[in-house]
């Protein structure tokens, strides 16, 4: 697998980095559960030493998407499905008290500032332009963790981001799935401009949890 990516960012290290692409590539289903992951192979593809890669895979193995074997190499967990889906319940969760605390603290100009971005999100789905989709949907969930106006919820959400992108990247070119997502956001940014703190979590725990049940369908 080639690797299309700026390894010289400003704003991360390179173990970030090939810890993101990583990621991503064993999230979304390039890196099969059991591939070795040769680390010299690697270092050769992302054109830096091992030191950093190594640090990456280690992040990787402490969130059990990979494994170690002494003497023998490391390899894409079996677990991976497993992984994806106890990650996005987690996510599910989280994101849900996000929603509820936005119900109940957002203000007047708070709910415009959402619905525009809302808007964003109807008019790139309706042109059919996934990469701009994803980028309004990415920013709708990050707008609701910032509304929820606790650095907690935030962080954890944070946290667990990066196990969503990849995925939800590669869904989004779904022009049913385009669809069915902004419905869900539509329900879930009525039920947060209505101040309706069970509504809101409610409709963000059921998105979620519909849009993991589609990850693993098509990831079988």
């Amino acid at each position: 697998m080639e690797f299309a990516m700026d390894i010289t960012s400003k704003t991360r290290s390179v173990r970030d980095v090939v810890y993101e692409k990583l990621k991503e590539a064993i999230i979304v289903g390039d890196y099969k559960p059991g591939f070795h992951l040769n680390e010299r192979q690697l270092a050769e593809q992302f054109m830096i030493s091992t030191t950093p890669l190594k640090e990456a895979m280690r992040r990787l193995e402490q969130e059990g998407l990979i494994i170690t074997r002494p003497r023998v190499g490391s390899f894409v967990s079996n677990d991976v499905m497993v992984s994806i889906e106890e990650i996005n319940l987690i996510r599910s969760a989280v994101e849900g008290i996000a929603a509820r605390l936005a119900a109940t603290k957002i203000s007047d100009d708070e709910i415009s500032q959402l619905e525009d971005v809302l808007k964003e999100m109807e008019r790139y789905t309706k042109e059919r332009n996934p990469e701009k989709t994803l980028e309004m949907n990415a920013y709708f969930h990050k707008m609701i963790a910032i509304l929820a106006k606790n650095n907690y919820v935030y962080k954890q959400i944070e946290a667990i981001r990066s196990f969503d992108l990849g995925p939800r990247n590669k869904i989004l070119s779904n022009p049913e799935e385009l669809d069915r997502a902004l419905r869900e956001h539509q329900l879930i940014f009525k039920m947060i401009s209505m101040r309706d703190p069970d509504g809101a979590e409610n409709a963000v725990r059921s998105h979620i949890h519909r849009s993991t049940t589609f990850i693993l369908n098509i990831k079988k």
